[in-house]
C-alpha cells in the first residue's frame, strides 16, 4: 500500500511540475522555487513515515490483519 500511495503522489508531483514548466516557466527562474519544491516533497515524505504505514509496521500494528483469536 505504502509503494502505491508514494508513486501516486510522485507522479502527480511531477504532472504538476510539467504544467509549470510549459504553462508557466518564468516561475521556475524565480530565486528558491527548486529549494521550495525539494522542501515540500522531503515533509511529505517525512510526514508519510512519521504517521503512515511506515509508523504502524514499526510499532508492531498492523491495521491490515484481522485479529486472529
Amino acid at each position: 500500500m505504502l509503494n502505491y500511495l508514494m508513486g501516486c503522489f510522485n507522479i502527480v508531483f511531477l504532472v504538476l511540475l510539467g504544467a509549470i514548466y510549459f504553462y508557466w516557466p518564468e516561475l521556475m527562474q524565480v530565486e528558491g522555487f527548486w529549494f521550495s519544491i525539494g522542501a515540500i516533497w522531503l515533509v511529505f515524505i517525512v510526514s508519510f513515515i512519521l504517521f503512515g504505514d511506515v509508523a504502524d509496521e514499526i510499532a508492531g500494528v498492523n491495521k491490515y490483519k484481522d485479529d486472529e483469536f
